[in-house]
């Protein structure tokens, strides 16, 4: 089962910043609670610069026990792997589709597949509290479930659907999204939404 005081400490707002590929381009601060640790699993991805925190079996690894969810000198096979390269790319695809607010069947499908291999339970605790933890015997698959437990858990608390990921040319960076409206679109209006604004004026133009 998942160290219970890992999820105690990513709940109650840890401040330590999780390994990233770069820092966030906006200098936004990062998502609440356990919400960070999905976060920071798909910005092991630098679009931008080709950094990738997975790229290898060692370095995904090594990320994976930087973050708590393998103990440290744990080995990762080459399927495993790629399965967790295909569970960052699924919740990156779900995330995209936040920022459109519209259903997306196909991406909520690929990444209930990618969150299969987990099996979770619910942990009763003494204050009477309840929370989903990863109940799998297998290490790897209980890494699956601590993504998948802190995807459940952000969907309770109403978090979920703020944690979008910018949809700007080479970009796909994950940004929580803390606007009043809950509309923020790129992950930098100086950056992303500068380009985005300069492609569409030469459009135009062209046109």
């Amino acid at each position: 089962m998942l160290s219970a005081s890992y999820h105690k400490r990513m709940i109650e707002g840890n401040g330590d910043l999780l390994p990233t590929a770069g820092s966030d381009p906006g200098d936004r601060a990062p998502a609440p609670g356990s919400l960070r640790l999905v976060q920071a699993l798909v910005n092991t991805l630098n679009a931008e610069t080709g950094q990738d925190l997975l790229g290898t079996a060692p370095e995904a690894a090594a990320w994976l026990g930087a973050v708590g969810l393998l103990p440290p000198g744990s080995v990762l096979a080459g399927p495993q792997q790629a399965a967790l390269l295909e569970l960052r790319e699924a919740t990156r695809q779900v995330l995209s589709g936040h920022i459109h607010r519209r259903d997306e069947p196909a991406a909520a499908s690929r990444l209930t597949m990618a969150l299969a291999p987990c099996r979770l339970t619910l942990a009763v605790e003494p204050a009477g509290g309840v929370r989903l933890v990863s109940a799998d015997y297998d290490p790897f698959s209980r890494v699956i479930g601590g993504i998948a437990a802190a995807i459940a858990a952000a969907a309770t608390a109403g978090t979920w659907a703020r944690l979008k990921c910018c949809p700007g040319r080479r970009c796909g960076w994950a940004f929580y999204d803390r606007s009043a409206s809950s509309r923020s679109r790129w992950c930098s209006m100086q950056i992303c939404g500068a380009r985005a604004k300069m492609r569409a004026y030469r459009d135009r133009q062209a046109g």
